[in-house]
């Protein structure tokens, strides 16, 4: 497991802030390590040439059972992806993207920008970021805080639905429960999980721990069905009493198409350091989505404006240790 004190973050960022550029390049994909992924699976890789930093999936890491087209992995590498760009607006570099042939995307530093407040607050907020299956409450956060990551999703061509009217929220939460029953009962589900479960002697630098998961007990007896990373020696960490009132939405794009599924990764991460900056955790119901025949429903029962591409619940938890990553040096290179 790899971690950073506050101390060596401290450095680190100095470091980027006065270094050349190849090793700013490095700092943004050491950064980029912290996006999300499914069963933090971490499915990228990053190379260094040319004065540019390219970021690519890393078909190694698929998940071919219920990602079959790799739209999820897809997904995953727009999360790095803008991650790397917060870290490079907050050095003072206006991002420039280019989508290669390949499925790679180019990223290099652009023209001067002056460092804005918000630059430095969405980057501190990265290695800050949390995935929180327990009980979260949004009760509490800013009123204006759902138009903002409406906003942060927007500026990607991504619409955040908010899954608000009483009856909606009992279609999706009947709908992700069916689909989790019927998960468990595919062929080869289980199978590509188990690889990912970490207990506690497990010093793996990806995966998901037991701690982080809230067990299949106390999840089915929640408002929405947690998807389970317990082991059987392992007691789940986020089980504990609090008030259950998450907001919950729906990232939906207008297409279908890699480049779709790119902008909303891209759009994910947006929302989930908006969110963070707010203090708000985030967990994920994208059960449906695994499912084909679900996951129209879920567009036609919701009445969504173009595919969904995530479902997430976001609001206040409790304390979560930071997650496992690997290694910079496992994944970054040079050309």
């Amino acid at each position: 497991m790899s971690t950073t004190s506050p101390a060596g973050r401290a450095a680190v960022a100095e470091l980027a802030e006065h270094a050349n550029q190849r090793e700013r390049l490095a700092w943004y994909a050491d950064m980029a390590r912290w996006a999300p992924s499914k069963h933090n699976s971490q499915p990228w890789c990053f190379e260094i040439r040319d004065g540019r930093l390219e970021l690519a999936s890393d078909p190694q890491r698929a998940l071919r059972v219920t990602d079959p087209v790799g739209r999820e992995m897809v997904i995953s590498l727009g999360a790095a992806v803008h991650v790397a760009t917060v870290a490079m607006r907050s050095r003072g570099y206006e991002p420039t993207l280019r989508l290669l042939p390949d499925g790679r995307v180019r990223l290099a530093e652009g023209a001067p920008r002056e460092v804005r407040d918000d630059d430095r607050l969405l980057c501190r907020e990265i290695s800050r970021r949390r995935t929180d299956r327990g009980p979260l409450d949004a009760s509490g956060l800013s009123r204006s805080l759902p138009f903002l990551l409406q906003s942060a999703a927007s500026a990607y061509g991504v619409t955040l639905r908010l899954v608000t009217a009483e009856g909606d929220r009992r279609s999706l939460a009947a709908l992700v429960e069916r689909a989790d029953r019927l998960l468990v009962q595919q062929h080869g589900v289980d199978d590509e999980l188990r690889p990912w479960l970490r207990d506690a002697r497990d010093a793996r630098s990806d995966g998901v721990p037991a701690s982080h998961t809230r067990g299949a007990a106390a999840s089915y007896r929640a408002e929405f069905v947690q998807r389970d990373f317990s082991t059987g020696t392992s007691a789940p960490g986020q089980d504990r009493p609090g008030r259950d009132a998450a907001m919950v939405g729906v990232l939906c794009t207008a297409g279908d198409t890699s480049a779709d599924w790119l902008a909303a990764g891209q759009a994910l991460s947006s929302v989930l350091l908006r969110a963070s900056t707010s203090g708000a955790h985030a967990s994920y119901l994208n059960q449906p989505l695994e499912l084909p025949a679900l996951r129209a429903e879920l567009q036609r029962d919701l009445l969504l404006p173009g595919p969904p591409q995530v479902v997430l619940r976001l609001g206040v938890g409790g304390p979560v240790a930071p997650p496992p990553r690997r290694p910079v040096q496992d994944v970054l290179r040079y050309g």
